[in-house]
């Protein structure tokens, strides 16, 4: 728990602040004359947050965290000098804009310096999707077959398409199959990658008897479904009364379901001798999901991490910042060398973050009304 979760959230990161990359953190106290220096107030969700270091064995622990790729200025408010596994504890991450300087103290002015902050992309938004999507003939082989984009530019043949999407992406390809019977074949789909789950559809069609032709759609993906027949009917079966002289018929119906993916499928139905030619292609997409670690998403950002009293992490990296989330840092006040020699700073920052609980998936705001860090740097 503690510090040990916060090296799962950032695997490329060494964020145990009793390693050999760290510079001999050191504990700032409140002022001796009992005012609270460095403390948070605030709320977090519905309840008040109040902490001063140097009040009820709160110490509030500068440290410079270093790695391979990028270094962060560490603040971490525990108690009793709490280093690892703190519960509870308060920990604020702030990532240099321009790492690997030979000057320590352009490095740190670099990153802390009045004005706002970005928070690091959350796990969710660094991820990328592979995707796959295959198809094999149905009951009559493929004359001329394709996958293609929206824009009609055929992506690749052999009846399969693969690309990468990002986060905030959507893929949108089609199908379509013409085969030796005459028999067309188009499905469409739109499809939200980071809900791994796609909507596909297929028709399937039965004679009644020979003046009555029963079309139902097989939808897959996310219920409930929404139906949209091309004549405006929004029922999952339709029923079309037959002339004897018809000998195919066109569908059309596009579904959409509970995530918001969409698949459009048109097709010609072939009537002969009293059986059905659907021209049914089955079609299949995957969606696997993988973490892209670019250092370039830290620059000059901030990662908040709260630790409560039960051990669980709430992270600001658990889901999608919200517009509302800021972080400032207003001001940057030298304190004076910290116990251990190092240049020491009094940083005063407001935020109002979202942070998501690793273990419950539940998310509470954090809003500071006051909130003043001790940060120093190596």
């Amino acid at each position: 728990m503690g510090a040990f979760k916060i090296t799962t959230i950032l695997p490329f990161l060494s964020l145990g602040l009793l390693v050999s990359c760290v510079k001999d953190p050191q504990d700032i106290p409140g002022s001796s004359n009992g005012d609270e220096i460095f403390g948070i107030q605030g709320t977090l969700g519905n309840e008040n947050v109040s902490i001063g270091a140097g009040l009820n064995q709160w110490t509030n622990l500068p440290a410079t965290v270093q790695s391979d790729s990028i270094d962060s200025y560490t603040s971490l408010f525990s108690l009793n000098g709490c280093l690892q596994q703190c519960a509870p504890s308060w920990r604020f991450d702030f990532y240099q804009a321009l790492p690997g300087l030979d000057d320590p103290a352009a490095d740190f002015q670099q990153t802390i310096q009045v004005g706002p902050k970005k928070y690091v992309t959350s796990e969710e938004e660094r991820r990328s999707y592979d995707i796959l999507l295959s198809t094999h003939p149905g009951l009559f082989m493929s004359g001329y077959s394709f996958w293609a984009d929206l824009n009609g530019s055929p992506s690749s043949f052999f009846h399969e398409y693969q690309s990468t999407a990002g986060y905030g992406d959507t893929v949108n390809v089609c199908f379509q199959s013409f085969a030796y019977t005459g028999c067309m074949y188009k499905q469409c789909v739109s499809f939200n990658p980071v809900t791994e789950v796609p909507c596909l559809v297929r028709i399937d069609a039965k004679l009644e008897n020979p003046r009555y032709l029963n079309l139902s759609v097989k939808p897959s993906g996310t219920a409930p479904f929404q139906v949209q027949w091309s004549n405006g009917a929004t029922t999952l079966n339709r029923v079309i009364p037959l002339q004897d002289s018809v000998s195919e018929v066109y569908a059309q119906v596009t579904v959409t379901d509970a995530l918001g993916n969409q698949s459009t499928l048109s097709q010609t139905i072939r009537i002969q001798n009293l059986a059905v030619d659907a021209c049914y292609f089955p079609i299949e997409l995957t969606s696997n999901p993988h973490v892209n670690e670019n250092p370039d998403a830290y620059k000059n950002r901030v990662v908040v991490t709260y630790v409560d009293e039960n051990g669980d992490t709430w992270s600001s990296l658990g889901k999608v910042q919200p517009e509302t989330s800021t972080l400032t840092i207003d001001g940057i006040h030298y304190y004076g060398p910290s116990p251990g020699g190092e240049t020491a700073y009094v940083v005063d920052v407001t935020a109002v973050v979202l942070l998501t609980n690793s273990v419950t998936g539940e998310s509470r705001t954090f809003q500071t009304e006051q909130l003043s860090l001790a940060l120093s740097h190596r």
